[in-house]
């Protein structure tokens, strides 16, 4: 493979800003923070190998503010491949070190399936909303 085999751009680009541009049609982020503190960052579309690096994105930059608490609300995501489990993973695994809580809203079979399917569910607080 040469470098004229690569794709232009390719997946190392999806940190900078403004890159969440190309995939409106499929994914949507956006966050708030609640008056408790808690950061929620809201998804919505699909989670597959092309919007992960969005996603992940996003969600590092949020806990690099070391919020008391973050929750991904995954309500209303249609589709969960498994570089969107990775994603959530290694958001867990951050979460702790940072000692930051994470919890996922997660009430769609698109979204509990596969975390139920891979055994994963175990490793998340899941609840039913973002609010309390």
């Amino acid at each position: 493979m040469t470098a004229s085999d690569l794709p232009a751009g390719g997946q190392h680009d999806v940190s900078n800003e403004g890159t969440e541009a190309p995939f409106d049609d499929v994914i949507t982020l956006s966050t708030s923070t609640g008056e408790d503190g808690a950061v929620t960052v809201t998804v919505v579309g699909e989670v597959d190998t092309f919007t992960a690096p969005v996603l992940r994105s996003s969600l590092d930059t949020q806990l690099e503010q070391q919020p008391r608490e973050l929750v991904i609300d995954l309500s209303g995501v249609q589709f969960l491949g498994s570089a969107g489990l990775a994603v959530l993973v290694e958001t867990q695994k951050s979460a702790r070190a940072r000692e930051v809580e994470l919890r996922l809203v997660a009430t769609t079979r698109a979204v509990t399936r596969p975390l139920e399917v891979t055994g994963l569910i175990d490793l998340f607080t899941i609840v039913d909303s973002s609010a309390r």
